[in-house]
């Protein structure tokens, strides 16, 4: 347990500075991305802090035009707080290993068919277009810069 982290003012959970320093003291490395979900105050002043954390970002050649990307995969971060703001337990609810193993072989198994397109950035997509390469997936770079991975249509 982190004896540095302080929750003093219950706004302060929103705070990015604060979630970068929750990220370290529950272990979760830099690249996670952390996002306040809820948080509930007891009568004495005690305070829980739930967070939502995006796990994944697929790294190497065989993910093809989805190398790079980072598909959604939450994992919940729990945070009790007493009443003076000290941090006294934690607990990290991550996705399950066998799912995420799933989730990269199907991506490999879809680079390897070439059935995803990489648009270029503010790229407007045509399902049509695609359907006709026979690339139901496609990668798009978000507004943060995230290269993320979309169904174009139903195969």
């Amino acid at each position: 347990m982190s004896d540095q982290l302080r929750l003093t003012d219950p706004d302060a959970a929103r705070d990015a500075g604060f979630i970068e320093r929750v990220k370290t003291a529950v272990g979760l490395s830099a690249g996670v991305s952390l996002e306040f979900t809820h948080m509930t105050q007891g009568a004495q002043g005690e305070c829980a802090v739930e967070y939502s954390a995006t796990q994944m970002t697929l790294d190497g050649a065989e993910f093809g035009a989805a190398n790079g990307v980072t598909v959604d995969e939450r994992a919940n971060v729990l945070l009790q707080f007493d009443a003076r703001g000290a941090l006294v337990a934690s607990q990290v609810t991550p996705v399950d290993p066998r799912h995420l193993q799933l989730v990269k072989d199907q991506i490999r198994k879809l680079a390897a068919a070439d059935e995803i397109y990489l648009a270029a950035p503010g790229e407007k997509i045509d399902p049509d277009a695609l359907r006709a390469k026979r690339k139901p997936w496609y990668v798009e770079t978000d507004v943060q810069g995230v290269k993320r991975f979309k169904r174009a249509y139903m195969a």
